[in-house]
This record gives C-alpha cells, structure tokens and sequence, in this order.
C-alpha cells in the first residue's frame, strides 16, 4: 500500500525533550512498531487514526533544550483540517511533548539510584501509545514468556495477520487491526502466531475493542488508577499488563524486572522474585510516588551503565 505525503506541521515539547531518546529507547524499544525505520534522528513510522493505516515521518528539527520535531503525515487520500488537528494531538500526545518533567528531575537529584540516571537519559520522556490495540498485542505477548519468546509471537502476529505501507521510498508493517483479529479463531492464532494460551485473550479483546472499548484518547483523559481499571476488565490483562498500558505508567515488574529492583533497593537477588513484587512496589510509591513509571524506564533503559557503577551486571537477567 503505497501512501503519498498530504500534509506537514512543525511543533515544540516542553522541555528537556530528546526525540531521540523518547522514540529510539537504548533498551531497544519502538515508539509504534517494531518495524519502524530509525535514521539520522528521524523516524519512519505508521499507526492507525480513526481505523486508517496512515504513515508518519517524525524529524527532529531542534535541540533537548529548544526542541522541535517536524510531523510529515502520509497516507492514500488528502486530509481534512479536523482530521490533521486529530493525528497531530494523537502525535503528540503519544511523543509525550506537552509533559513536564521537571519534577521527576527534581526528584531524582535527590535519589542515590536516579541521580546519574537521569543525567546519562538527559531529556527521554516515556511515551503514550498512538494507539491502543497495539499496546494490548505487547502486553498480552509479554506474559510469562522469556523476551526471546515474546518477540518471536509479535514477529509472527507482523507476518501472518499485520498491515504494510509504503512511503518516502521505506516499508513499514505495522499490527494487525482489532477487526482482523476478532475474525480469526484462537485456533488459528495459535497455530499462524504461536500464542498459546494467550490466543483466546488477544481474541476476546479484539471483539471489545470493535465492540465499543474507550480508544486511547479516551483513556488517556481518565485518571491513572480508573484508566488501569477499565483495562482490567479486558480478559487476560491484569494487573503488570495493565500497569504497561495505563497513563502514567505504574511500575509493571515481573520475575526478571525484580531481581533488578531487588539489587537496586536491597543489595542482593532475592530469592524468591515473584514473593518480592508486593514488597518491591510499595518500595517504589513510598521512593518515586508519581513518578515511578519514569523511574521505571529510566532504569531499565540505562542498565549497563548502572551495571558498571555498582558493580553487579542487572543485564545478565
């Protein structure tokens, strides 16, 4: 599917703001998908507005501390000027460039753990979801599997059952619709995908979200712990899945996050990672409070570094 350019606007973040750091995470992270093109601190992307794939090249045009980003939107028809005004809230909402951290960095001089942290991430925000199904796909595939695992049922789900477009001469495939998955059986998830168990859920949350789930605009304007709460009533997320998702990230640990906190908070590997989680979060709240979903990404994103000042290599698990 080939997309022509059919608009362009430049706009600002509040700053500190690196878009390379927000949209390229050293830890390996996409901003959309994972097919995504990253070149010379631009980024060749696709999601979805209002059920359309659309493409977008997403430019940084300024500086952390004057930033600029350049949103180039493609897609097969012309845009009208309350469907631009839609993508490039969406765009920027996702980006995260009307959020002030301030405080986290204020914060975190004061915190043994973040205070180099932050300086060697000078600037990386977290990042909203342009869209929600998507952000569901990582949860569900992130369940109790190794990432090697995880990566090989999104690779499959891309493959078998994703969207392609073509744009400013780069391919980019992007996730299967709500709708398309709704259409297959868990049987044929399972066998096309590799999902397992984990078939029946991505199923049934398709069928909610076609069925009328809040888009991510509208979770978005809900607060965290209500946000949190409607996503849990999707079977199959619970409680890490919907810490993921939700607006301001919770702190979603599983067994191998834990055994990072552990050492960071405690000193040493617990011995029992998943009896540590309870411990681990109330740690976290009482630490970071608001703030400890972006302590959250900051550390995992900075682990060989932190690896190399205490002397205990986090990367190993």
């Amino acid at each position: 599917m080939g997309f022509e350019e059919v608009t362009s606007i430049e706009f600002g973040a509040v700053q500190p703001y690196s878009f390379e750091l927000t949209v390229h995470k050293p830890a390996g992270w996409w901003w959309s998908t994972p097919d995504e093109v990253f070149e010379d601190n631009t980024l060749w992307t696709a999601t979805r507005f209002r059920n359309a794939l659309i493409g977008l090249k997403l430019k940084s045009m300024g500086t952390s501390k004057r930033p600029k980003i350049r949103c180039d939107i493609f897609r097969e028809r012309e845009v009208s000027d309350a469907e631009k005004r839609g993508i490039i809230l969406m765009t920027k909402r996702a980006l995260g460039t009307q959020e002030d951290i301030t405080g986290f960095y204020k914060l975190a001089q004061k915190d043994e753990i973040l205070r180099a942290v932050v300086k060697d991430l000078y600037g990386m925000h977290t990042f909203a979801w342009p869209e929600l199904f998507p952000a569901l796909i990582l949860a569900v595939t992130l369940q109790m599997a190794p990432m090697k695992r995880s990566n090989q049922m999104m690779e499959l789900l891309l493959e078998n059952f994703g969207d392609q477009t073509d744009f400013d001469e780069k391919t980019v495939r992007y996730w299967p619709s709500p709708e398309r998955i709704a259409s297959v059986t868990p049987d044929r998830l399972k066998a096309k995908a590799k999902l397992g168990y984990r078939a029946e859920n991505l199923v049934a949350i398709a069928k909610a979200l076609k069925a009328g789930f809040p888009e991510a605009d509208e979770l978005w304007a809900m607060d965290s712990e209500a946000a949190k709460k409607r996503l849990m009533s999707l079977r199959g997320i619970g409680d890490y899945s919907a810490e993921i998702i939700m607006p301001r990230m919770g702190f979603p640990l599983d067994v191998w996050s834990a055994k990072i906190f552990h050492i960071l908070f405690f000193g040493k590997e617990p011995e029992s990672p998943r009896e540590t989680i309870p411990i681990l979060k109330r740690t976290a709240e009482e630490k970071w409070g608001e703030w400890r979903g972006y302590a959250f990404v900051y550390v995992l994103n900075d682990l060989p570094k932190i690896s190399k000042r205490i002397g205990i290599d986090l990367t190993r698990f």
